[in-house]
Formats: structure tokens, sequence, C-alpha cells
């Protein structure tokens, strides 16, 4: 079981180290950093990535954050891991659509962290059932999409189908709502608050299949 604390909308200076030192995994909002440009990092102009490794050490554990990247004009819908003050990368929506001013990702990626192996699913990607499913078979324990939009009724279903589907627990946050799905494809946690405590099964299971298509027998 993993003790989870999420926080939709505050940010990151404004939340309490001992409202989360309990939990082994801390979810922010896209409103947590904000926009982070890589030019401002990188000259010391702004800190906002060693601030969440700085409150990740606070907490011992991990945290995840939306943000928007800045990567010298080129803007991303982007979400950064911390765990332990450490910084373990920041995870693109890889998804572009036509007309939006984000540019879209080179990969998914899953992350070893002292709670479980996290996968990172961000906004728009939420439509991508392959992002889950590599991410699955890449043996993630939990996949974490972060949405900067509000909660959408096919929200519930996507959740509870990509959890079924491919055999890994889910939990999503928005502007409006978390949600989590354990791998039946069963709502384990929801809340509307702004700030919620959950615990959500994480266990792998595997199911043993046969498959069988044409071609010459070797």
């Amino acid at each position: 079981m993993l003790k989870i604390y999420t926080d939709k909308t505050s940010k990151l200076c404004d939340i309490e180290p001992l409202s989360v030192k309990n939990s082994q995994l801390c979810l922010l909002g896209f409103d947590a950093l904000g926009k982070v440009s890589y030019k401002s990092e990188l000259s010391g102009a702004e800190s906002k990535l060693p601030s969440l490794s700085a409150f990740s050490r606070k907490i011992s554990g991990v945290v995840i954050a939306g943000a928007v990247t800045d990567n010298y004009g080129i803007l991303k819908k982007s979400a950064v891991i911390a765990d332990k003050g450490k910084l373990l990368g920041i995870s693109d929506m890889v998804i572009g659509y036509d007309g939006s001013p984000y540019q879209g990702g080179g990969s998914y990626k899953v992350y070893q962290t002292s709670a479980c192996k996290i996968g990172i699913v961000v906004d728009d990607d939420i439509r991508n059932y392959e992002a889950v499913k590599s991410m699955s078979l890449c043996d993630a324990d939990l996949i974490v999409i972060i949405s900067s939009s509000e909660e959408k009724k096919q929200h519930n279903f996507l959740v509870r189908a990509y959890a079924y589907l491919f055999g890994v627990s889910v939990l999503l946050i928005t502007k409006t709502g978390t949600l989590a799905s354990d791998i039946h494809g069963e709502i384990c946690g929801r809340s509307l608050e702004q700030k919620s405590h959950l615990i959500i099964p994480v266990k792998r299971q595997y199911l043993l299949t046969k498959t069988k298509r044409r071609g010459v027998k070797e």
C-alpha cells in the first residue's frame, strides 16, 4: 500500500512539509512550480528545480509536480520528479496537437524511486493508451497522470480501463479532482478537495497468455 498526499493548486512554497511527511509520494498540480525556464535555472536567476529537490529531502519521499517548461522559447507541458533530495528527471507531454502552443516531447519514462517504480503521463497524453501500455511493460508499479485541465467525465472511464487492461494502478490529478484505480478497475481513491491523503494498493500481478500467428516453423 502506498501513502499519497495530493495538492491540486498550492504553490510549492506554501506547502507545509509536516503535512506531507507521513506520505511516500507527494503529487502536486501545475500551480506548484508555474513556468520553469531552463535558461533562468541554469543562470541561477531562478531555483525552482532545486527547491523541489530540497522539499523532497524535507519530507524524505518522492515529489512530482506539473509545470510548463520553457527551453529557450520552446514550451512544453511537463512533470518534474524528485526523490529524497535528488532530482530524478523531467517528463514531457509527448503528443503535440495542431494549434497548441506546446511542443511534444521525446519519450515516456519510468522512474525507480524509494516508493516504487513510477511512470508519468502528462496532460493530453492521457488520450494515448500506448503510454500506459509501454510503462506497464517496463514494470511500472504506479502510473501517475498530471493534467492541467479540469476533470472530465471520460477520465473516470479511462483511469479504470487503463488500470484493468494493463495491470497497473493509475492515479490522476487534475485542477478539480484526484482519482485512483486499482488493477481490478475499481476506484480506490477519490477526492474533490484541494488537499487529500490517499492509500493506494500497489501490487504486481501477472497473467500467462498464449498467442498464435501465421508463419513458418523454424
